[in-house]
């Protein structure tokens, strides 16, 4: 299999998983709890793909933000010959957001992930 299948694969799930998480603001997200399996997706993400050097945690007195940028690249084009590896390259930004009012109820919090490029 190749090495960046997986990480494909991970962001396509989540992105299906988006959905609006208040009512009234434009937060978008997957609502997550620890251990499902949207978290999990997330987490390997965020071990196998992050730079860890951007990982940033923001704690609050009402809970917690994490951010990072994970970095994949379709190596199926650069072995191809359609790309170089500098435009097979794409970022990410992995993030999660705890919460538990709104589309969160019952849940942690919420991750999002965004092409960045």
């Amino acid at each position: 299999m190749s090495v960046y299948k997986e990480g494909y694969y991970a962001v396509q799930e989540l992105q299906k998983s988006n959905a609006q998480i208040y009512p009234d603001a434009c937060d978008y997200g997957i609502p997550v709890k620890i251990g499902d399996n949207n978290w999990n997706l997330a987490k390997q993400l965020g071990e196998w793909y992050g730079d860890k050097s951007s990982r940033i945690v923001h704690r609050y007195s009402t809970g917690v933000n994490v951010d990072m940028v994970v970095t994949l690249m379709d190596e199926w084009a650069v072995s191809d010959g359609y790309k170089t590896v500098k435009e097979a390259t794409e970022k990410f930004h992995l993030g999660f957001t705890s919460c538990n009012t709104g589309v969160c109820k019952g849940y942690n919090g919420f991750i999002t992930i965004y092409k960045i490029n």
